[in-house]
């Protein structure tokens, strides 16, 4: 006999929500039947809101759905009671002193407090029925609209004597609350823990996309059963920097370190420029976009609490969270400013502030993730600041300097040597960047960069910019016996939001910021080959 097997990993990858799904999610949302009979464990329920949060992902439990627990619960607890009073008697009639039962006093009690825990547990959120949904859900049951039906019915059987019940009507619950989430999210912005058919029964009459509907036992594959790569951790860390850019270095609370060295190479650009200024005190004043992610190494993660020792690690149990770092090379551009000193003819000197806007600040900054998402970064050293190059003494040095630009964009990994046309398709993103190259002239070029985005059928242009590499003849010193001076390539760069001021960096921040990078990178998975164990017949 053939069987089939496959890795677990596999099975639990098939789980896990789409880049795009688990870019728009809101909401993890509780039927009454998650828990299998209707009853909460609040412990559970508690600790897996929790985890959710941390990840940005709220916790809803649906009023109704909050009330037909509290009435199993109300259930129970009459069971006990009346079990525990039969005994207690028996156990008085024998002439035994038995102390009277303590606790809830009546089933309204055990409701009002089953409620309240709920109510109370951290990261759950309560949606409240509203009157308009409570109305449509009893006309649903009441005039057997779809998705209400009958339960309990059983046909006549004239020959036995059998006679026929209708059923009881019964979805007005199911009908209600669905409506108010809807209310709150669209179908594919929540994950619905359900162990039965009727949810999906009434997205499908009423001819709505049905949500991704999860086990309790297949939550943990779905939001927390994967570990920070690259890939992912260099989106991730796109997407962070990028919410918190621009910043203003002493007021927005982006700590990326100490940064130093702009004092240095201001000081460099002035040397020998025939002034007779002096300049102290340049420092960098604000970072102004992401301009690239360097090398990225991930460290092994591990859980940021130990499991609770009374507590199992079966497959419905929402475990701990996953710690993880990363180590990053960040590029900023960057302002900053100096302060100079300029001495006048016989006068007394001026000072003034001049700024600077072509730095570049290079960083190396470790980002703390929890279950794949960022919670906090943390400077490693001192930041390095640089004024950026306008002009190169030669073409081939201008052609290295984008290709190193462009290879800090993620996904882009430009060879060394001469510029060629190609298109990049960016991993985990709809985004493809194509690279066309004109030369016109011994040492002179241009490069397009167009940035589309769409899938391989169809595809839109989100953006073009480029940079142009020409001689400057007045680079050429002493006429026709001189000699060729420095700085003969100036840089040319243009598009449309472009940075300029930072020559080739603003190619590679301009990119980064048009590209929409997913919190949850997703990349193709590669196929999982199955395998055929034979069995032999006894």
């Amino acid at each position: 006999m053939a069987r089939t097997s496959r890795a677990r990993s596999a099975d639990d990858a098939k789980l896990r929500l789409t880049s795009p799904l688990r870019e728009k999610l809101k909401a993890l949302v509780f039927d009454a039947n998650a828990y299998g009979q209707a009853r909460p464990d609040l412990d559970h329920l508690g600790r897996l809101a929790s985890r959710l949060a941390g990840i940005h992902v709220e916790t809803w439990v649906p009023e109704p759905v909050a009330w037909e627990w509290a009435e199993h619960l109300a259930s129970d607890w009459q069971v006990l009671k009346n079990a525990a009073a039969a005994e207690r008697k028996r156990l008085l009639d024998a002439g035994l002193e038995v102390p009277a039962p303590t606790g809830y006093a009546t089933r309204d009690e055990v409701i009002a407090a089953a409620l309240a825990n709920l109510a109370n547990t951290p990261n759950v959120k309560i949606i409240e029925l509203s009157g308009r949904s409570a109305i449509e859900g009893l006309k649903d049951q009441v005039l057997l609209r779809d998705p209400a039906k009958r339960k309990g019915g059983r046909a006549p059987d004239p020959e036995k004597g059998i006679k026929g019940v209708t059923g009881i009507k019964t979805g007005a619950s199911d009908s209600a609350w669905i409506r108010d989430v809807l209310a709150l999210a669209a179908p594919d912005e929540v994950v619905i823990v359900s162990s039965d058919r009727d949810v999906s029964a009434a997205f499908e009459a009423w001819n709505k996309q049905i949500p991704e509907l999860r086990s309790l036992t297949e939550l943990r594959p779905t939001f927390f059963d994967f570990t920070v790569d690259d890939g992912h951790a260099r989106s991730a860390i796109v997407r962070y920097l990028r919410e918190r850019i621009p910043a203003q270095v002493e007021r927005d609370g982006i700590d990326i370190g100490r940064i130093v060295g702009l004092e240095a190479a201001y000081t460099a650009t002035r040397d020998g420029d025939g002034t007779s200024l002096s300049s102290y005190g340049a420092s960098v004043t604000g970072l102004v976009a992401l301009a690239g992610i360097g090398s990225v190494r991930v460290e092994a993660n591990q859980p940021s609490a130990p499991t609770p020792n009374n507590r199992g690690n079966g497959p419905a149990d929402p475990g701990t969270a996953l710690m993880e770092a990363a180590d990053a090379t960040v590029f900023f551009l960057a302002t900053g400013e100096a302060t100079v000193q300029t001495l006048l003819n016989g006068g007394d000197p001026e000072v003034e502030v001049v700024p600077i806007n072509s730095v570049l600040v290079r960083a190396q900054l470790t980002f703390q993730f929890v279950d794949g998402v960022i919670t906090s970064l943390a400077a490693d050293t001192d930041a390095t600041a640089m004024i950026l190059e306008e002009a190169f003494d030669d073409d081939e040095a201008l052609a290295e300097a984008v290709i190193e630009a462009l290879n800090t964009v993620p996904g882009i990994a430009l060879d060394s040597g001469p510029l060629e046309d190609q298109v990049i398709d960016i991993p985990g993103t709809k985004a493809h960047v194509a690279l066309s190259t004109s030369r016109f002239g011994d040492g002179q070029w241009a490069m397009e960069i167009n940035l589309w985005l769409g899938n391989d059928e169809e595809q839109e242009l989100e953006g073009t910019a480029g940079v142009e590499c020409e001689y400057d003849p007045s680079s050429w010193w002493g006429g026709r016996e001189g000699f060729q001076g420095p700085d003969a390539y100036p840089v040319s760069v243009w598009g449309t939001g472009l940075h300029d001021t930072h020559k080739v960096w603003a190619l590679s921040a301009w990119l980064i910021d048009r590209i929409d990078w997913p919190q949850f990178l997703v990349l193709t998975p590669e196929p999982v080959a199955a395998t055929n164990d034979e069995s032999a017949d006894d």
